[in-house]
């Protein structure tokens, strides 16, 4: 949490990233092997953290870090939620890669393409809670919800649980110690707020649109989900602009194959 909490600064003392990194020697160890895999086809061999940092900078040693710390646990299946193995992780990183996309798509918007990749990358981290609870009559409730009533998945879940994936992501998220901002794009991705600013989860919500529309959907009621038509309006989504940035996030998709299998 301390690294990913420095990473998404870039202006922190460089020393504190290397401190950051050697004191937890598993993730070094696994840095240093994903630097020299064949992803980067590097021609000289990456030998210390100092020079992984120099070589890649911060965004690109962030998306390592974010791979290594959360794949293991984000590729399992998801049997509550009829999610196959790798299936919520490679989701979570085309809705990372959205986020990047919608924040440099001149929408005017003040927010740090690193921050926006994080949020994208654990907005459904809550799912990984909730499929420990959702037994098959749980989700056979859920499943005629969403169907007879038309409801979205969070709004079904809230109905039969109480609460949904997006809610206890951000409880999860509090917990561990994130930032505030990203606590709030994950706790409303399915509720964006727009006012009385356009928050993070604005942003959130939208990549998570478009990464289902980019063909990344888990789980059988990827059709359940429904764009705001509040954040369309307010960040003036047009038509257009929703095709190129679809065109975007799936020219992405063959390094997105590779990056998710780093954490393997």
């Amino acid at each position: 949490m301390r690294l990913i909490n420095l990473l998404n600064h870039g202006t922190v003392d460089n020393h504190e990233i290397v401190e950051g990194l050697r004191s937890d020697v598993v993730l070094t160890a696994k840095l240093l092997r994903a630097c020299n895999s064949s992803f980067f086809a590097f021609e000289e061999s990456i030998s210390s953290v100092d020079q992984a940092l120099l070589v890649l900078g911060y965004q690109e040693v962030l998306r390592i870090v974010m791979a290594l710390a959360y794949g293991g646990m984000m590729a399992a299946p998801l049997p509550g939620y009829a999610v196959a193995e790798n299936e919520l992780w490679f989701h979570a990183l085309v809705t990372a890669t959205a986020a990047e996309v919608v924040v440099i798509s001149e929408l005017n918007l003040v927010v740090d393409p690193q921050v926006a990749f994080t949020a994208g990358l654990l907005h459904d981290i809550g799912k990984l809670v909730l499929s420990q609870v959702l037994t098959e009559d749980l989700q056979g409730q859920i499943r005629t919800r969403i169907q007879q009533e038309r409801l979205s998945r969070a709004e079904a879940e809230k109905q039969v649980l109480g609460t949904d994936h997006a809610e206890v992501g951000g409880c999860l998220l509090q917990r561990w110690g994130l930032p505030e901002g990203l606590v709030e794009a994950v706790a409303n991705h399915h509720h964006p707020l727009v006012r009385p600013e356009r928050a993070l989860s604005a942003v959130t919500h939208l990549a998570d649109c478009l990464a289902h529309l980019s063909g990344s959907a888990p789980g059988w009621e990827g059709y359940a989900m429904r764009v705001s038509d509040q954040v369309v309006e307010t960040l003036g989504i047009t038509p257009a602009r929703l095709e190129r940035m679809i065109l975007s996030v799936q020219d992405s998709s063959e390094c997105l194959t590779r990056l998710a299998n780093l954490a393997q």
